[in-house]
């Protein structure tokens, strides 16, 4: 491997003009951050962010953009709030964003502060790690538009440096998660970009992560020949064993690496040329990802939060559903992913690219999808122009647990949930997906993946077990007294009634069954009806001895037949 002196340090903004509230606007983007007022202009220098804390009585410097935490707009604590913020003279002032919020604060804001707004959905840790690292790009100015790139627009990013260095592109935030990729023909490609870009993931190995760690301590472009690159990778997933020649440079925001740029090429080293353009193109990609990060997140927190109205049935579901692009009547079901092997507080970004991997793999297929996170378990919601192949759910989610367990190290239980018609019914259709997860986690076969029509009866005895803990008379009976036999005498009553029960009252078969002579079993029934008066002659108690039976979870000594 090669390392090089960079023409150019990308770790240095370029120019020397301080950071305005207009370049740190443009570098957040209008769709993230709105203009309430500005009677002053945009044209002022700002400073670091803050977050007012009234209590403490924040220390406000000047240029300072002011994050309006827990004030309410158009009171008497907002008052306070920007006639601190204009005596020491903060650029701007930041509040949650209301329908009526310009209207609360018209004449009630000093002359030389702006007020901006943010949505509901970004939360104020979001926004304040946001605009600390827009500061550091904000001085970019034109030169962020490459080739007439809008900012943000992370794909038209790669196509452009794609075009300007020579060679097939991926941009790629510090999570080794792929942002963005370029299309353009005639690129040279390997089995390794294609896994990439169908996972939104580079695979994680050690030799992965020693080849990132380079590309974080190298200042400039750092350059392996793919036989270097199949030392370093060996022992890594199979699609590296046939890797090319990459370039690749962090892209950073001061100090603090925020991605990087590869680029695979036919030859062992880029020129002079396309190195020196590279290194530029690193340096210019700062605002554009910070851009595309804070679109991104504000969008996948405002569908999040969109999808669950629509799986909870809470509020105006139907217009929240039609707002993700759901039509209000086509058929739709619910495909729930539980991981199973996590720590309790497993990272968010993991569960990130699993909804990731999840929408890949729906869109390819049908017609409308919609993804979200909810502690462990994802939900997908699928809907199509005709009712949804069973098939082909139970084939998705093989894919899924297939992909997630070799590009993200997370093992997966799967659940199909029953089609439905309606918006209204997708509520049910999520608690059936549930109680089809519920039922894989205690399975003593080892199931991992199932729909609900498969395992119906299961489903419908899981949700009356649940039904049980809430109403301890249904456990109540005949069946309790022999239970508490076999414990204090250790004697095998339950069993063999479960295997009476399972087998028609079919004595040889039961008696097989549990492994013991036909005349034996006989005894122990004569017993049973003797101990503890059982009627095995009527329906209704038999049917109530055999529910108890597996309410109470004596099935779990039943043989494996």
């Amino acid at each position: 491997m090669t390392r090089r002196r960079p023409v150019l340090d990308s770790t240095e903004p370029a120019g020397d003009e301080p950071a305005t509230l207009e370049s740190l606007l443009d570098n957040l983007g209008r769709d993230v951050i709105q203009v309430v007022a500005a009677p002053g202009g945009l044209d002022v220098p700002v400073g670091e962010p803050v977050i007012y804390d009234a209590g403490e009585r924040s220390a406000i410097s000047r240029g300072a953009v002011v994050l309006a935490v827990g004030v309410r707009p158009g009171t008497a604590q907002a008052d306070r709030l920007t006639a601190s913020a204009a005596g020491d003279g903060a650029a701007a002032v930041v509040f949650k964003t209301t329908p009526d919020l310009a209207e609360l604060l018209r004449d009630r804001t000093p002359r030389e502060l702006a007020v901006l707004s943010v949505p509901e959905e970004m939360t104020w840790t979001q926004l304040h790690a946001l605009l600390s690292l827009s500061r550091f790009a904000a001085t970019a100015g034109d030169a962020a538009r490459i080739a007439g790139v809008p900012l943000g627009d992370l794909f038209a990013l790669a196509n452009a440096v794609a075009g300007v260095v020579g060679g097939a592109v991926t941009i790629e935030d510090p999570g080794r998660r792929v942002l963005a990729y370029s299309t353009l023909g005639d690129q040279p490609i390997d089995a390794a970009r294609r896994g990439s870009i169908l996972g939104r993931q580079v695979p994680d190995s050690p030799g992965m992560r020693t080849l990132y760690r380079q590309v974080l301590s190298t200042q400039g472009v750092m350059t392996a020949d793919g036989a270097t690159l199949r030392r370093i990778l060996k022992g890594g997933p199979p699609e590296t064993d046939d890797v090319k020649a990459r370039s690749a440079i962090a892209i950073r925001a001061g100090s603090q690496m925020i991605g990087s740029i590869w680029v695979i090429h036919e030859d062992d080293e880029l020129d002079g040329e396309a190195e020196r353009a590279l290194a530029e193109a690193a340096r210019i990609a700062a605002p554009h990802v910070i851009q595309a990060r804070a679109a991104r997140d504000v969008e996948r927190r405002l569908r999040a939060e969109l999808l669950l109205a629509v799986l909870e049935g809470r509020g105006s579901a139907e217009e929240a559903a039609v707002r993700l692009g759901f039509a209000r009547t086509a058929p739709l079901t619910v495909v729930a992913f539980e991981i199973t092997n996590a720590e309790p507080g497993i990272d968010e970004l993991q569960r990130e690219r699993l909804v990731d991997v999840l929408v890949v793999h729906c869109e390819a297929t049908w017609r409308q999808t919609g993804a979200v996170t909810l502690g462990r378990i994802v939900y997908a919601l699928l809907q199509g122009e005709a009712p949804l192949d069973q098939r082909a759910l139970i084939r998705l989610a093989e894919q899924v647990q297939s992909h997630a367990q070799a590009r993200l190290g997370l093992a997966l239980l799967a659940a199909v949930g029953p089609a439905v018609e309606s918006l209204r019914d997708v509520p049910d259709a999520r608690r059936e997906a549930e109680r089809v997860l519920g039922v894989l986690r205690g399975d003593t076969r080892g199931r991992t993946m199932a729909s609900s029509e498969e395992i119906r009866s299961e489903v419908v005895l899981h949700e009356l077990r649940e039904l049980s803990v809430g109403l301890p008379s249904l456990s109540r009976g005949k069946l309790e007294r022999v239970l508490a036999h076999d414990a204090k005498h250790n004697s095998t009553y339950a069993e063999t009634l479960r295997a009476y029960l399972d087998c028609f009252g079919d004595v040889p078969r039961a008696a097989e069954r549990i492994a013991v002579h036909p005349n034996t079993f006989r005894y122990r029934m004569r017993r049973l009806v003797e101990l503890f008066g059982l009627d095995l002659d009527d329906s209704d108690e038999r049917v109530v001895l055999e529910l108890q039976l597996r309410l109470l979870g004596a099935d779990r000594s039943r043989p494996t037949s």
